[in-house]
């Protein structure tokens, strides 16, 4: 805000937060959502504008009057229990990369695999996982399951180089939690350069085939887009009547 107003974040792409984050400034990625609650209270006749890193966004006319205070945001909004970590039966590691294409140009995979190849992801049906998200690239991929909700657990650096030129994976300090707004449920998650992130899933719902990819459109045009499959468990036997 041009005021330097903070504003709230009290919900995520799937819904409340647990409590409001109280934020200066946020970062969205293409398909995060945001609820936001900002306090013109003491702003009365003043004109605001909301803006972004390149232009102004919105503006907003305050109506004159005195100032008014006292309000206060609940401190809970909703339960989100965490997923427990221990609760995941699996871990895949599945790596976002690009790479130089004679045909294409250039190509940027899930896994190293394109869109049409066989499904390499196939959740059983109300089972937690747990998908490591390793971004070889210099870009923020905003990456989206369909049907599910999840959970950020952490990011954690790694030394590129040392992956490029000697195959080694080394991290450059500590896992990092999420921010206080990322603890909601979320659908989408900001895998950043040079880190991975790791999420925790459970597949509820339905069995089939869905789609995982990133939301930049331009990358997702040059094949970051991959199917994965709920299947149901496989039948117990049959109890002798």
């Amino acid at each position: 805000m041009s005021s330097g107003t903070p504003f709230l974040q009290i919900g995520s792409d799937q819904g409340l937060l647990a409590q409001p984050a109280r934020l200066a400034t946020l970062s969205l990625a293409p398909a995060e959502r945001a609820d936001l609650l900002v306090d013109f209270g003491a702003l009365g006749g003043q004109s605001v504008l909301l803006m972004s890193q390149s232009f102004q966004l919105m503006r907003f006319r305050v109506a004159p009057g005195p100032a008014v205070t006292g309000w206060q945001p609940p401190a809970v909004l909703r339960d989100v229990p965490r997923t427990p970590r221990a609760s995941a039966v699996k871990t895949r590691t599945l790596g976002l990369d690009e790479y130089q294409d004679a045909t294409h140009g250039m190509l940027m995979l899930l896994g190293g695999a394109r869109w049409h190849e066989p499904v390499t992801e196939k959740p059983l049906l109300d089972a937690t996982e747990i998908w490591e998200l390793v971004n070889y690239t210099g870009d923020t991929h905003p990456i989206h399951l369909h049907l599910v909700r999840f959970q950020i657990l952490e990011r954690q650096r790694f030394d590129i180089d040392a992956y490029r030129y000697q195959q080694k994976m080394e991290f450059v300090g500590p896992a990092l939690p999420p921010e206080p707004n990322e603890l909601g449920w979320k659908d989408t998650v900001q895998a950043h350069p040079e880190s991975i992130t790791r999420i925790i899933v459970r597949f509820e719902g339905y069995a089939g085939r869905y789609v995982w990819h990133c939301h930049v459109l331009e990358h997702a045009a040059n094949e970051m887009m991959r199917p994965f499959e709920v299947v149901r468990p496989p039948a117990g036997p049959r109890k002798p009547r």
